[in-house]
């Protein structure tokens, strides 16, 4: 299977959504606008991998470049990365975060942080665990 690798753009959201229940086991309406807010927003590093000979989505990565106050450098943050379950295997996990570490250093990266992820794939990758939290609030109505 030959892959080829592109930048997404609005019209592939589909292709992008189709890889998603590989990730989530439900997908709430937000998801979506998201994905596809990440698609248009210039700022975000977006690569999709495709199957050449059916243009088939195999892969999709999604991140930034951004200072980080926890690590004390500016850092490429990984929001997505997922490979097609038949297509694992085959090199495009590593090719997507490959490229997204080029991007990232281009910027003046000094790493590359996932906020949270799937165990087991990020350490086969060259990542160690940190033992950071995170947390969340709303934002209430009216204040936005």
């Amino acid at each position: 299977m030959e892959i080829e690798y592109k930048i997404p753009e609005a019209n592939d959201l589909p292709a992008v959504m189709s890889l998603m229940p590989t990730l989530y086991s439900e997908i709430g309406p937000g998801l979506e606008k998201v994905l596809a807010e990440f698609i248009a927003d210039k700022y975000y590093y977006k690569l999709l991998a495709v199957e050449k000979e059916t243009g088939a989505a195999a892969g999709f990565i999604v991140g930034c470049c951004r200072l980080e106050v926890d690590f004390e450098c500016r850092a490429g943050a990984l929001e997505e990365v997922v490979v097609r379950p038949d297509c694992r295997g085959l090199g495009i996990g590593k090719t997507l975060l490959a490229e997204f570490e080029k991007w990232s250093a281009a910027r003046g990266a000094e790493g590359i942080i996932v906020p949270c992820g799937r165990e087991g794939f990020y350490e086969k990758m060259g990542f160690m665990k940190c033992p950071i939290t995170r947390y969340w609030r709303d934002i209430k109505p009216g204040a936005r």
